[in-house]
């Protein structure tokens, strides 16, 4: 009767390591295909994040440069404006081309004998001495002169032309008709360099 027991519980202890092994082996096999979904989920993410990252940068990136060229185009318009406004200020109109700029000057009642025009690698500058001609008027007594309105520049006037590429200020030319100065400003050639890709 013992051996009977004996081999019962040595039949349940088999069959309970079996089972054991069983369970330990679905056990394993699940952490293993929970890990590779865990791998799978992680690398994923990672990868989304690292999208995000790099079109975050761009943004941001884009957003520097974006900003960067509406301050100039501020900065330039208010110069611009501020330069219209002032008293001696020349009125001008510039234009562009692919390889020129073309500068337009009003000055009427300027001798040309009394305007100079100077360079930089990416400025114009242009000074006139604007004269009233009614100073020229002669007053005597019995009539004299009253100035009534005073509307006209006088004295010399200045305008310095910012550029936004560089010149070749040794082949600007200039006319003067009319009152109207022209002025035709090269641009300079910027040499290009093939880049070979390894």
């Amino acid at each position: 009767m013992a051996d009977d027991i004996n081999e019962k519980f040595e039949e349940k202890t088999v069959e309970f390591k079996d089972k054991a092994e069983e369970f330990k082996a679905k056990a394993e096999a699940r952490n293993e295909a929970n890990k590779e979904k865990w791998d799978e989920t992680y690398n994923k993410g990672k990868d989304v994040a690292e999208k995000v990252g790099e079109n975050l940068s761009k943004t941001i990136d884009d957003t520097i440069i974006a900003m960067k060229a509406m301050q100039k185009n501020f900065d330039n318009r208010y110069q611009t404006y501020r330069e219209t406004t002032a008293t001696n200020k020349i009125n001008v109109d510039l234009a562009e081309s692919a390889d020129f700029y073309y500068l337009q000057a009003y000055l009427a009642g300027v001798e040309k004998e009394d305007i100079s025009i100077e360079a930089t690698d990416s400025s114009v500058t242009i000074k006139a001495e604007l004269e009233n001609i009614l100073k020229n008027i002669e007053a005597d007594e019995e009539n004299p002169v009253n100035l009534i309105i005073t509307g006209i520049k006088i004295g010399v006037a200045e305008r310095t032309i910012n550029l936004n590429d560089e010149i070749t200020k040794e082949e600007i030319s200039a006319k003067f008709n009319n009152g109207i100065l022209f002025v035709t400003i090269p641009k300079k050639e910027v040499p290009k360099t093939k880049i070979d890709i390894e």
